[in-house]
């Protein structure tokens, strides 16, 4: 009598239980490894930059942006109201006078000079602001564009604009600038000699600079000092030339005076 065989063997054609164990093992260890090369993909730069670079990532507190943009929208209010405008002259560039057609906006515009994960820009579009972020980081580039495809708010998407790249190079940010009613920077002491001399030379005269946690040095004179600790940070040589007019929770907002105003300011100050 022979031994009765328990094995069924599966439908010809049909894989057996262990292929398709060993199948779906294999898809997972694929999606594993896919994943794991997606993620250093888009974490290598990033990291990269940062070892080359000696400064901090900070990502700017999203409440604190609309704060600040909020106060500035309700002064472009009382502006227009006291000047009978329908919309905020911010005037003629500082040293040059080109774009002056320009200088009535039907919409502020927000221009964020290293824009990070994108959190200033997402607001001030929010907000109704037309806004330009510019990142040469392309893992942060990467992350607040997709951020801004999925936000479920159509005005976000409509009003806002990712750029990629060195905020310095002129072909970039110039255009940008040149139309800002409102300036986000990196205040940071090794940035600050470059991006002053860029916004003395590209925004108008008028235009808003705003930072977190730094504060921007002055040109003498034009800042109102709150306590002795911040006067070293005030004044001083290769100061931008404006006026602090909001400052709250870290976030500063200066607005950009005329070179030749300032000047003639402190020449009457000093007689």
């Amino acid at each position: 009598m022979s031994r009765q065989n328990n094995d069924v063997l599966p439908p010809e054609g049909q894989p057996s239980t262990s292929s398709r164990s060993q199948r779906s093992s294999n898809i997972a260890l694929g999606l594993i490894g896919g994943s794991f090369v997606t993620i250093m993909a888009l974490t290598t730069p990033f990291i990269t930059m940062q070892l080359k670079s000696s400064l901090p990532y900070m990502s700017t507190p999203r409440q604190k942006v609309e704060k600040a943009l909020t106060f500035l929208s309700k002064r472009n209010e009382t502006m227009l109201a006291n000047h009978n405008l329908k919309y905020k002259d911010i005037g003629t560039p500082i040293k040059s006078r080109h774009n002056e057609s320009a200088a009535h906006q039907k919409q502020l515009h927000f221009v964020d000079l290293g824009s990070g994960d994108g959190t200033a820009v997402l607001a001030a579009s929010s907000l109704g602001w037309r806004a330009t972020g510019i990142e040469m980081n392309p893992t942060l580039w990467l992350m607040s564009s997709i951020r801004r495809l999925l936000s479920n708010n159509k005005k976000t998407r409509i009003n806002s604009e990712l750029k990629i790249g060195d905020m310095f190079d002129a072909s970039i940010s110039q255009s940008s600038l040149r139309n800002a009613n409102c300036t986000m920077i990196f205040g940071v002491a090794p940035l600050m000699p470059r991006i002053s001399n860029m916004i003395e030379t590209e925004c108008r005269t008028g235009c808003w600079i705003m930072s977190y946690r730094f504060r921007v040095p002055l040109a003498n004179g034009y800042d109102v000092v709150k306590n002795k600790k911040d006067q070293a940070s005030v004044g001083g040589s290769g100061g931008i030339h404006a006026s602090l007019i909001y400052d709250e929770e870290e976030m500063r907002i200066y607005e950009l005076n005329s070179v030749d105003t300032t000047e003639e300011d402190n020449s009457n100050n000093t007689d």
